[in-house]
């Protein structure tokens, strides 16, 4: 239910409010559901490869994968290895503007542990916000017991990270995006978060 439910649910969710709400992004904007994470970060892999070899101009990743268990103090963890600087920065101010009262901090996975990772080997610009320090995560994942009675007070914790998906979307939907980070973007570009990608 968290690994990797969660994240999708929460994906899924900020998706179905957007189109619910008529909201109108001044990109393009798909929803991609990684396959075989897992195993090798295979669908993201693919899908990042192929966004390479085509000279897509991504200009952000947002990869949630695991939302669900409060296992730490913090209530939202950037990760800081395979993934960008300034994007984390940029992901960060939106928690302190949008979710002002939430504790965030920085960890690291030590090795490429989610689909970031994949578009961060591309050269692509990824974010990976996270449930809970990588050591806090939920001890019930890759078993049986990744149950939502396992999830914290039910989807409460999923809520703070589709509040920041739904902002990361309309700020990075908008016009202008190139004000946000210390290197400028080429005109137009893409935006992907959790399998979503807005282009121009």
């Amino acid at each position: 239910a968290d690994d990797n439910a969660s994240g999708i649910a929460t994906v899924t969710e900020v998706a179905r409010v957007a189109l619910a709400h008529g909201f109108a992004p001044q990109r393009t904007v798909q929803f991609i559901a990684y396959a075989a994470e897992e195993v090798g970060l295979w669908g993201s892999g693919e899908i990042a490869a192929d966004y390479a070899a085509a000279g897509v101009n991504v200009v952000a990743v947002l990869n949630l994968d695991m939302t669900g268990y409060h296992g730490s103090t913090e209530d939202v963890f950037l990760i800081s290895d395979y993934t960008h600087t300034e994007l984390n920065a940029f992901v960060a101010s939106l928690l302190d503007t949008y979710q002002p009262t939430l504790l965030r901090s920085t960890d690291d996975c030590g090795y490429g542990c989610s689909d970031h990772a994949s578009w961060s080997a591309e050269g692509f610009r990824a974010s990976f916000p996270f449930e809970a320090s990588f050591n806090g995560a939920s001890p019930y994942i890759h078993g049986s017991s990744d149950t939502a009675a396992n999830l914290t007070n039910g989807a409460s914790h999923a809520v703070k990270f589709a509040r920041l998906a739904a902002a990361f979307l309309v700020e990075t939907s908008l016009d202008g995006l190139d004000v946000i980070f210390l290197d400028p973007f080429e005109s137009g570009g893409l935006t992907a978060w959790s399998g979503t990608v807005v282009e121009p």
